[in-house]
């Protein structure tokens, strides 16, 4: 009985990744999901939209190497001191 559920588990997982490879998702996460939950998981793979590129994980990972899209020291301090007055000044008029 176990192998036939370990069989069933395997046949889902894949067919998750395959359809989740094809609509730009995550295909590891979709082979865990579709394991574990087999044909619910088969059916919300199925039914959500594709990713377009820019959004895809992959992508996403590819523009967090980039240190020319951070922001520079200067400009972070410039930014936390604009966030504190803005504090100071929230919390001034609340205490009236």
């Amino acid at each position: 009985m176990l192998l036939i559920i370990g069989i069933a588990g395997v046949v889902f997982a894949g067919a998750c990744a395959v359809v989740a490879s094809n609509k730009n998702r995550d295909v590891f996460g979709w082979f865990v999901l579709g394991f574990v939950f087999n044909l619910i998981a088969l059916i919300v793979i199925a039914a959500l939209t594709p990713l377009d590129k820019k959004e895809s994980v992959e992508d996403a990972g590819d523009k967090r190497g980039h240190d020319d899209e951070l922001p520079d020291r200067d400009e972070l301090r410039r930014r936390s001191a604009d966030l504190a007055a803005s504090l100071a000044q929230s919390k001034a008029k609340l205490n009236g």
